[in-house]
């Protein structure tokens, strides 16, 4: 079955929006996020039902998924001033030196080796190598023996108790541990019980992160860079790009609710779009649902923070949104004949298909809907065509405000 592009639910890097009324849907453009080295994703989507999609003849059919099969005329009825639009949009961020140097930092933290050190006392934080042995009643228990453990004090990997009880301890100390499991621990042979670790202090480790050179830099085995300057350079451009590429996605992001806010529109709750969009939500819920191993009703109460019914309105909501875009768009494709020339197509195919991973556009081409992604490269068009002609102002970086505020105080 091949993938939907056209139309398909996005994601942002965070699923969850701190907003209730927002379940994880960020836009309608139809292309998945991009990584902080330009490295982009598809967000697979099942298709719902592909029999009699791509219909014979001319006729309308708004029970389809296909954009183009629908009566738009009958659910816009009115697109506004589209070629005078004002839209505001946090600037786009410059890459300093800076953000450059803390990006490379990131990365190299990410190297990190822990190490032996001389360090004697266990303190909150440090990572200490152990040995233990987990008695009850007289007897090791399944599962509560180890050697040559390594544990980050303070993380909260093992019972109440036992971190903290090693704090202060030297190392070559062996130290009993008198704790209980709590009443709702996973292995009910051991909920609720009376336990006493032997803990040996082996040795306590710290965290050793290498320094670029240029033989780590080579290491990386990227294209034409060899030398800690040409790496600065590449990592400076790739991330000038993904923040480019952001403020581009932003105005997208703002013109396409600017159309819908100034379009007036018809109930669409009826087309087979709106149907395919409440499933794809759905769909989004259930897999979180089964990633974690929980119940749909655990995601909507617990990860999304509402009720069944919130969440089923949430759903509506979204979906008509997303809807009532994608038929703006399409109607102004229509009026001014915004087509898409095969040549067009057949580039920005090589390019996804590059970004995305794909040893050729060919196979690119098999694992999507074509005539789907023809219908978003189009949408795409329009909505660029929309932000030629736009007013842009700079809005306020609220985030950035509520930062420098709290470092204020």
């Amino acid at each position: 079955m091949k993938q939907r592009i056209y139309g398909k639910i996005t994601q942002d890097t965070d699923v969850f929006s701190a907003s209730r009324t927002e379940i994880g849907l960020t836009s309608f453009d139809g292309i998945g996020m991009e990584n902080i080295m330009k490295k982009k994703f598809i967000v697979a989507v099942s298709a719902l039902a592909f029999a009699g999609m791509i219909l014979a003849g001319c006729g309308y059919d708004d029970s389809s998924y296909d954009i183009t099969k629908v009566n738009v005329d009958k659910y816009v009825t009115d697109v506004g001033d589209y070629a005078n639009m004002t839209i505001s949009v946090v600037p786009g961020q410059q890459i300093s030196e800076s953000d450059i140097q803390g990006y490379i930092d990131y990365l190299l933290e990410g190297q990190s080796e822990l190490k032996k050190s001389d360090k004697k006392v266990v303190e909150n934080g440090d990572v200490v190598n152990i040995d233990y042995e987990g008695i009850k009643d007289g007897v090791a228990f399944d599962g509560g023996t180890d050697t040559g453990y390594d544990l980050n004090i303070g993380s909260g990997t093992f019972i109440d108790g036992f971190e903290d009880g090693l704090i202060g301890h030297k190392v070559g100390e062996e130290v009993a541990l008198d704790l209980t499991f709590p009443e709702d621990y996973q292995a009910t042979d051991l909920a609720g019980q009376a336990v006493v670790f032997n803990v040996k202090i082996n040795y306590i480790s710290e965290s050793v992160v290498p320094e670029l050179t240029d033989d780590i830099v080579k290491g990386y085995e990227i294209e034409n860079v060899s030398t800690i300057a040409e790496y600065k350079e590449f990592v400076g451009k790739g991330l000038q790009d993904a923040a480019d590429n952001d403020y581009l996605n932003q105005k997208r992001d703002a013109i396409q609710q600017a159309l819908i806010d100034q379009s007036s529109f018809n109930d669409v709750t009826g087309l087979g779009l709106y149907n395919y969009y409440v499933e794809q939500i759905r769909a989004q819920a259930q897999g979180m649902a089964d990633n974690y191993g929980v119940s749909i009703d655990d995601v909507i109460t617990t990860m999304y923070g509402m009720t069944t019914e919130e969440y089923e309105s949430s759903v509506s909501d979204q979906a008509q949104t997303l809807v009532k875009g994608a038929l703006a768009c399409e109607k102004i494709a229509r009026k001014e004949k915004i087509k898409l020339s095969d040549e067009e197509f057949n580039a920005q195919l090589a390019t996804d298909a590059a970004d995305y991973g794909y040893a050729s556009a060919d196979d690119f081409k098999a694992a999507i809907n074509a005539d789907d992604y023809r219908n978003y490269l189009i949408q795409m068009k329009v909505v660029d065509k929309l932000l030629e002609t736009a007013t842009v102002t700079d809005a306020v970086d609220d985030t950035a405000t509520d930062a420098a505020s709290t470092d204020a105080e």
